[in-house]
């Protein structure tokens, strides 16, 4: 496998000094190559990437901003690395543990996320309640989804906790109870205080992703959660009501009925795609002067718009980030539209992409494009070469 990466790089959370000197990679660059790279978290200053099972480091930290391996849980048994402008905070195992990162763990040099035990008098400890999603607004809100039936004794002891990854049958048990539970902030979540709102599910969450004042669930029946501010409801890819308010977990009316097998958010903006391989996307900021033209337009009253993207080709991957969005096509293309403040949009200028353009990259010819991504700043295409062992490129 082979990454290439482009935006922003004053971190060195990209590529390191020694490969590039400037602040912003303005198109794509060959950053890593590995048997198995997974980009798990890509943040304003850090980026962290798992490498053949190891978790590595990149950008801003306390004690320096070299690349450095992460000690502590195996990649594998990470649901979610999470953090936000300060750089990594820590991690979610799919047990429902939680780490914190520490730059310098046990007195050594080299980083490592460490188990945070929460106290006696805690929410979680109180309610006895098992983690299973965890995410960060751009705000600071901290929300994450937990389940009271991992705690349920059975005949044999205690049942493990539910996971995306546990069979459909089990995650229906009728002792389950899965709630959605908001904080104000990382501290007040990691200490005493009680949620700042608390809503059921009636569903488990695939995913649980925060952007810049909401946040985007995706069940296990393929519906799409928004719930946030309502000072900006375009984010929310639906009008609220007093039904249905801005901060509770609601569905996106025009996605109802339609399967999504995947949700991408960032900034102000939202996407989903679906089981028929069509892209939605929704959001974006009221003021802007610059508008990317395949977001909805209040003044048509639409709330999601389906994306047309070469005539209407199939699109198999999105990510989106703060103000600009990529897409992959059914037939490999990459395309890229929105913000290209730090070359973000991968077309070796700094030019806002008020339409989908194509990205043409040196990977080219070298294997197929898997996946596509983004960051705040940053955008990323992961391309299958079926390399055989893990170096830099």
């Amino acid at each position: 496998m082979e990454l290439y990466m482009c935006g922003f790089n004053a971190h060195h959370q990209l590529l390191d000094k020694e490969r590039h000197r400037n602040d912003d990679v303005t198109s794509f660059k060959a950053a890593y190559r590995s048997p198995v790279i997974d980009v798990r978290c890509a943040l304003w200053s850090a980026t962290v990437i798992d490498m053949d099972g190891i978790l590595v480091h990149y950008g801003f930290r306390p004690s320096g901003m070299d690349p450095v391996a992460i000690d502590g849980p195996r990649p594998r048994n990470l649901k979610t690395v999470f953090g936000d402008t300060s750089g990594v905070l820590g991690a979610l195992s799919k047990n429902g543990s939680v780490y914190l990162f520490h730059d310098n763990i046990y007195g050594s040099k080299e980083p490592g996320f460490k188990k945070h035990h929460f106290g006696g008098d805690s929410f979680i400890i109180r309610q006895n309640l098992s983690i299973e999603n965890l995410a960060i607004a751009d705000n600071g809100e901290v929300c994450i989804c937990t389940n009271m039936a991992a705690h349920q004794r059975t005949s044999s002891g205690f049942s493990s906790p539910l996971s995306a990854e546990t069979p459909r049958v089990q995650l229906s048990l009728p002792t389950a109870k899965l709630e959605i539970h908001t904080f104000a902030s990382i501290d007040e979540f990691l200490s005493s205080e009680p949620p700042t709102a608390t809503y059921s599910l009636f569903s488990p969450l695939v995913s649980l992703i925060g952007s810049a004042t909401c946040f985007t669930a995706l069940t296990v029946t393929q519906e799409v959660l928004t719930f946030g501010s309502a000072l900006h409801s375009q984010t929310l890819g639906r009008s609220p009501s007093p039904s249905n308010p801005a901060n509770k977990p609601c569905q996106i009316p025009f996605l109802g009925g339609i399967p999504i097998r995947k949700i991408a958010v960032g900034g102000w903006i939202g996407a989903a795609v679906s089981e028929d391989n069509d892209l939605y996307i929704w959001g974006g900021q009221a003021s802007e002067v610059k508008k990317i033209n395949a977001l909805p337009r209040p003044s048509d009253e639409e709330d999601v718009r389906l994306v047309d993207i070469k005539g209407g080709v199939d699109v198999v991957d999105v990510g989106v980030g703060n103000g600009h969005i990529v897409a992959l096509t059914g037939d490999g293309e990459v395309w890229i539209t929105g913000e290209g403040d730090y070359g973000q949009v991968g077309t070796g200028s700094k030019a806002f992409e008020e339409d989908w353009v194509r990205v043409r990259g040196v990977w080219e010819g070298k294997g197929s494009v898997v996946e596509v991504g983004c960051g705040v700043w940053c955008s990323w295409v992961l391309i299958d070469t079926r390399v055989d062992s893990r170096e830099n490129i």
